[in-house]
């Protein structure tokens, strides 16, 4: 019976001392189920939660994790994209939420609809933990506080970036880490603090970062918005001098100052939660140094991004979010309720909140809007970087402090008479009528619709309130019910669903029938292979292959750089996507398999691949000159020429280091040219760089080239230029088009001798001058099967290879290099004849590729990784843990001879009472509002 009253105390515990916390969570839930509704997303259509990165990025590296759990797959390394890469990476970037178990219930096809109730869960838990913040903060619990989670779970930022689930775990723990600053200060408890941010720095290091600058402020703003700096924990001792006066020790006041013990508790569990999670960050901080992440620069110039007005107007109902940095219309995603437009002006004028108070929460919220608004504070809260797209961050914790204020004006709403509470409703509806008279860039009619009605709506509850005519239980429920109709009012339409589940699915399991296929004829899954056509920017990910392409923030930047120099679709810096490639690039990257999937592609060449199998739209080819993952070459590969704009001249140059052997692709000269509303161009047709012009401004112009090969060639394209629009490309009868959305190289397979190869381009029309490199090059095949048979001479024959080793031997005809297409990576330890390679040995080809000096020999290799700093984090995160461990054993022990808070002994100690002009001393008037059988939180929910 005992173990049964136990079990029950703590069920209390969880669910009905938290009731209202549980409803909001409730209704979050709720309300994101109708915004699914709307959209027909699965189960109510066919319709799935993904779109921009979600879709990219997020979705298909979610099926990677859970087919890494299922197949027992190592979390160090991936070779699924971008040649392979620290999967330990991705993870801490991307994967880490506590919630990402949901997606081992729904498996890897029903993924998005894993990822949607994920991200409903995420909506729900950040209500509640804004729920639990204000029961345990202001000890009040009711539909009041529940209303207030709605409003936090639902703001600007979660409506611009609810797909960025990553992020979405700060949002929830949030709330918690506040709650352990306030818990430091008055009750001297870093409990919860510590927990609460080494749980952000796990779920998202990078949210982490910004929590820790925020963390810093608000202890200050928390702390002197409440007590002195001359505050002690004790009354001090005192002491009378030769003149009578007394005094105390200073070093009596500099031991028992409540500031300085505050700060120092602050500051020590802030480096033990960091810590603890120590393992995670010690290595993704190496993994950074090779991303595009930490490649910022400090502004030059001090600027600012937008006006007072238009940030103003921002905070009403349905604004357009902000998701793009770039344009005229960039503002913070501020918006959290029209309740808190009405109350954060009154919070101002509430007599029994201290001024000093408000001071520091003026000064918190004005140190925020710099930091939206300036570029140099903006750079620093975005962990020194400015971000590519998706700016301002860190807005929810702008909307935190937002909600936090309008709670406390809300709780003093009895001070206030009904005249001025109609007087702030019609100053806030006079304010939204200026902005509509005047415009601001994220407001348009619905904007101004919904935010009035919902202004007259919240001013008629509030008066309602102040008056206490009605029961106040009743009135919180109304509060709430209105908090939630503004959320699906305001909200709903500013959500983007669109993608289908067939769309992202449909053909999964096609490509699974012929993958397993091609595993069947190798005996294992190692092979690199990669589409013709790629749905997704990380599809190596979704159907689980070995691929080339990639679109992740942990991705190496300097080989994204060498890619686009190759001739691939890219973005320079995290992205990079395989279209059908030269022979010389496949057989560089050791691309075993090609399956096309693009039936407008020109046909592949049957003399460099073999048909294999089709399973639905996948029709698999075998490459008939490929690579192993390492072979030997010449060791004037270190001296390769990879910066040219030319991706053409780049994989000669590349050949000719590594084989001796010159020209592998010859260029093609233009034979024929017509220029439509162009100035004939006269320069540059002999080389590939041109430059045109219009002859009249502002309509479309055309550029029209003509070649042809003197024998039967594989050619291929590459046309550069920002105001290119379409490539239309005629091969005798047959024709294609390319996107030159993003330049890459375009396979046109074989062209007969003296055949017409035309490409026709479309200028834009509001583009009159630009910069053009054309390149069109046909391939000699006699001497590409020369250079294939010198560098198939010193391939690796692989014995094993896993995610984290491979093992296998090799012959070098003369001393050189070793050739790898494995991603520069310096947790590579690199074994030759059992023996360490140096470092000074190791030799980072076309400074992205991994390579390793080698005499000429026969020699047994092998890699291994180790992610760099694994064993330093690990190490430190366990001593943090066993002092944490003894800590709290000790202070158990000292816990009748610890030092205590004096209550009112001296106005200069600091202690709860102390605080008795503070706005939680009035209770008087929040239990007159917020009153019902539950506001007051149950003594045994502080036994926690």
């Amino acid at each position: 019976m005992k173990v049964k009253n136990e079990r029950g105390s703590v069920i209390n515990r969880i669910f009905k001392d938290n009731k209202y916390c549980w409803l909001a969570f409730g209704c979050s839930a709720v309300i994101m189920l109708i915004v699914y509704i709307c959209y027909s997303l699965i189960p109510f259509g066919d319709v799935t939660i993904l779109r921009m990165d979600l879709y990219h990025q997020y979705g298909p590296l979610f099926a990677e994790f859970y087919d890494r759990v299922t197949q027992m797959k190592s979390f160090l390394y991936s070779w699924n994209t971008g040649l392979g890469g620290s999967f330990l990476g991705n993870f801490y970037n991307y994967l880490c939420s506590p919630l990402s178990i949901v997606m081992l219930i729904f498996g890897h096809k029903n993924m998005p609809e894993a990822i949607a109730t994920m991200i409903l869960l995420q909506a729900a838990f950040s209500s509640a933990s804004f729920c639990y913040y204000l029961k345990k903060s202001f000890g009040e619990h009711s539909p009041v506080t529940a209303a207030f989670g709605v409003l936090y779970s639902f703001c600007g930022f979660f409506i611009a970036y609810y797909w960025n689930l990553m992020w979405l775990d700060a949002m929830v723990l949030f709330p918690l880490m506040i709650l352990g600053i306030e818990r430091i200060i008055n009750e001297r408890k870093p409990a919860l603090y510590i927990f609460s941010l080494s749980m952000t720095l796990l779920t998202s290091y990078y949210m982490g970062f910004m929590a820790c600058i925020f963390a810093v402020l608000y202890f200050l703003v928390y702390y002197f918005g409440r007590y002195n700096i001359t505050d002690t924990t004790k009354v001090l001792e005192v002491y009378t001098d030769p003149d009578g006066k007394e005094y105390s020790k200073l070093k009596d006041k500099i031991r028992y100052n409540s500031f300085l013990s505050d700060g120092i508790t602050f500051a020590l569990s802030s480096v033990a939660g960091a810590a603890l999670v120590a393992f995670a960050l010690i290595p993704v901080y190496f993994i950074l140094q090779s991303c595009s992440a930490t490649s910022g620069t400090w502004p030059e110039n001090v600027k600012s991004y937008f006006n007072i007005f238009d940030f103003l107007a921002n905070h009403l109902a349905s604004v357009t979010p902000t998701i793009r940095s770039s344009g005229t219309d960039v503002l913070p995603n501020v918006y959290c309720g029209i309740a808190t437009v009405i109350l954060v002006p009154l919070y101002l004028f509430c007599k029994r909140i201290p001024l000093k108070e408000k001071i520091a929460n003026v000064l918190l919220l004005g140190l925020i809007y710099f930091s939206f608004n300036l570029n140099v504070l903006n750079y620093i809260w975005h962990a020194f970087h400015f971000p590519n797209d998706l700016p301002y961050r860190f807005s929810f914790m702008y909307s935190f402090i937002l909600l936090t204020l309008a709670y406390k004006a809300f709780r003093h709403i009895t001070e206030f008479s009904g005249k001025e509470l109609l007087g702030a409703g019609v100053a806030v509806l006079s304010g939204i009528v200026i902005i509509q008279k005047v415009g601001s860039k994220n407001v348009d009619e619905t904007t101004v619709i919904i935010s009035l009605l919902f202004v007259v709506l919240y001013t008629l509850i509030f008066y309602l309130f102040s008056t206490k005519k009605y029961q106040a239980s009743a009135m919180a429920v109304l509060l709430l019910c209105c908090v939630c109709a503004e959320a699906i009012s305001a909200d709903t339409d500013n959500y983007s669903m669109d993608r289908t589940k067939e769309e992202y699915a449909g053909d999964y399991q096609d490509f699974r029938d012929i993958k397993k296929e091609l595993d069947e004829i190798e005996g294992n899954d190692t092979y690199r292979m990669e589409l013709t056509s790629l749905r997704a920017r990380m599809d190596p990910a979704w159907y689980n292959y070995n691929g080339v392409s990639t679109f992740s923030s942990m991705a190496y930047e300097k080989l994204a750089n060498l890619q686009e120099q190759f001739g691939l679709f890219g973005n320079y810096i995290n992205s990079y996507t395989y279209n059908p490639q030269t022979p010389v690039y496949n057989s560089m990257m050791s691309l075993k398999y090609i399956v096309d999937n693009n039936e407008y592609n020109p046909p592949l060449n049957n003399k460099l691949y073999e048909y294999v199998g089709s399973s639905g739209k996948f029709h698999a080819y075998r490459n008939k000159y490929w690579l192993p993952i390492a072979y030997c070459v010449n060791s004037d590969i270190t001296s390769w020429s990879y910066d040219s704009d030319n991706p053409f001249e780049v994989q000669n140059d590349y050949f000719f280091r590594s084989t001796r052997i010159e020209d592998v692709f010859k260029k093609l000269d233009i034979k024929d040219s017509y220029f439509y509303n162009i100035d004939p161009i006269s320069i540059g047709l002999d080389t590939g760089y041109m430059n045109y012009y219009k002859t009249s401004a502002d309509t479309t112009g055309t550029i029209s080239f003509t070649m042809s090969t003197e024998k039967d060639q594989n050619v291929y394209l590459f046309v550069e230029s920002s105001g290119i629009e379409d490539v239309l490309i005629s091969v005798g009868y047959e024709q294609y088009s390319q996107n030159t959305s993003r330049e890459y190289v375009y396979d046109l397979g074989v062209c007969k001798a003296g055949t017409p190869i035309n490409v026709e381009m479309t200028v834009k029309d509001d583009v009159n001058s630009a910069s053009l490199n054309f390149f069109a090059y046909a391939l000699d095949d006699e001497k590409f099967e020369e250079g294939y048979e010198k560098l198939n001479s010193g391939a690796l024959n692989i014995d094993s290879f896993t995610d984290t080793e491979i093992t296998g031997t090799l012959n070098a005809s003369e001393d050189g290099i070793i050739y790898t297409s494995i991603p520069y990576d310096e947790g590579w330890k690199i074994t030759l004849d059992g023996k360490e390679v140096a470092k000074d040995d190791i030799v980072a080809i076309g400074d992205a590729l991994l390579g390793v000096k080698v005499s000429a020999g026969s020699h047994s290799v092998k890699f291994k990784y180790t992610p760099r700093g694994m064993m330093l984090g690990l190490g430190i995160s366990a001593v943090t843990t066993l002092i944490l461990i003894a800590v709290a054993v000790l202070l158990k022990k000292r816990k009748d001879n610890r030092p205590q808070p004096v209550l009112a002994a001296s106005e200069n100690v600091a202690a709860d009472t102390a605080s008795s002009d503070t706005a939680e001393a009035d209770s008087a008037c929040s239990s007159d509002i917020a009153a019902t059988d539950e506001s007051k939180a149950d003594e045994s929910d502080k036994t926690e």
